[in-house]
């Protein structure tokens, strides 16, 4: 394959106000005056509502979360602007304006997510005065605000990644008689033919199960009160994940099966990679938090009907799903930016995002980074707290005098380590 030779780009120009250079002293004395007293203002406030104990309020902390907010955002603008006046380089390191970009996308959808959760709160208070402070409690304004900020870095994350791709990619535009990739061919068990009508039916015996199984523990949660309970809210989540995930690739190698059709298309490949992570990732954090669960349930036994509220549970289950379904976003963005050349064979039954990247005919770095942070947040942390988590639940079901006691302790166990 041949590529023109082009340099990638180091660095970038910012014109500014480059064409009136007698008005740059005042433009700097201006910048320089508003920046510093948005500083002084947000920080007098921020300091105001932390100290002075009646201000500890949910609006107040709204107003002390905005203020800390606007400083990051004006700092993350005027700090390049002011050095660039000073110094009189217009130039910027690829990085430094990647960084930059980051945190003033970040700051701008926090801000605007964060104002909206501001007018709900003036909306409970003013319609619901007498019920305001059991709505709006500490734990509920923290996990506003925290979501709040969660959407706003994740949404800059998510367009940076997009954006660094493409100047990564400069280098790739000029290329000749390159044809584009439209389908990846599954290799799976097509050397062994007489086996195919062997595995169909234990694939197919499988999902099954799987489906009825799934199914059944789901409507019988749902429809038996008793049941209503962090532990099995957190089993339906992970009975409705397994029913996606198995979905999610089964049915596809059922039909390479059936049909011998081995060809699937290049946006089938993508959903069904993107599915499937989605799906993985999202039930190793949902482990995770059902191992804290366990871990509340057993060593905290009184306090925990307080502890695992409903507000406490849907929350991290939620995030459970978000995590998993941003985590895939990222990856399958990430993967569906590089260039594929004419081999597009996957020794591999489904579209899996390894055998993937194999096929890349680019620099797979970016993505080599992304998946380690990746398995970093939602493989190697869920497992730490799953280990540590039963490393203290052994501890407490050991100290109980009683056989009975351990045994049922070790009980409500069962249905998370199987």
């Amino acid at each position: 394959m041949f590529q023109a030779n082009l340099t990638s780009v180091t660095f970038f120009f910012f014109l500014g106000f480059s064409h009136y250079p007698k008005v740059e002293v005042v433009i700097f004395a201006l910048c320089l005056l508003m920046y510093l007293i948005s500083l002084l203002g947000n920080i007098i406030l921020i300091s105001i509502t932390i100290l002075d104990s009646h201000l500890h309020k949910p609006m107040y902390f709204f107003l002390s979360n905005l203020a800390f907010l606007d400083i990051w955002y004006t700092s993350s603008a005027f700090t390049p602007m002011l050095t660039n006046f000073v110094s009189g380089k217009n130039t910027i390191s690829f990085l430094g304006c990647a960084t930059q970009m980051y945190f003033s996308l970040a700051m701008g959808a926090t801000e605007c997510v964060l104002l909206s959760t501001m007018a709900y709160d003036r909306y409970v208070a003013i319609c619901n005065p007498l019920r305001y402070p059991i709505i709006m409690n500490k734990r509920v304004c923290v996990q506003i605000a925290a979501g709040s900020w969660m959407t706003g870095c994740l949404t800059a994350l998510v367009e940076a990644i997009f954006v660094l791709q493409l100047s990564l990619d400069i280098c790739n535009m000029e290329r000749t008689n390159d044809s584009m990739l439209t389908e990846f061919v599954l290799v799976g068990l097509s050397a062994h033919p007489k086996l195919q009508t062997v595995f169909f039916v234990l694939v197919l015996w499988m999902y099954l199960m799987i489906l009825l199984g799934n199914g059944i523990l789901i409507l019988v949660i749902i429809y038996d009160s008793h049941l209503h309970t962090p532990m099995y809210f957190f089993l339906c989540n992970l009975s409705f994940l397994d029913i996606c995930y198995t979905s999610s690739s089964v049915p596809l190698i059922l039909d390479s099966f059936l049909t011998g059709r081995k060809r699937v298309s290049f946006s089938g490949c993508m959903v069904q990679m993107f599915l499937s992570f989605a799906m993985g990732a999202t039930e190793c954090v949902l482990l995770g938090m059902m191992a804290l669960d366990r871990y509340v349930a057993i060593c905290y036994p009184l306090r925990y009907p307080i502890i695992m509220s409903k507000n406490a549970y849907l929350p991290m289950a939620a995030g459970s799903w978000i995590t998993g379904l941003v985590d895939s976003v990222v990856q399958t963005s990430l993967a569906m930016q590089l260039p594929f050349c004419t081999n597009n064979v996957i020794n591999h039954f489904v579209c899996e995002i390894v055998a993937i990247l194999k096929l890349a005919c680019a620099d797979i770095s970016i993505n080599v980074i992304s998946m380690t942070g990746s398995n970093l947040i939602v493989l190697v942390i869920p497992l730490l707290v799953i280990s540590i988590s039963y490393i203290f639940i052994v501890t407490t079901i050991l100290r109980i005098p009683s056989t009975e006691g351990k045994r049922k302790a070790f009980s409500t166990c069962s249905a998370h380590l199987t």
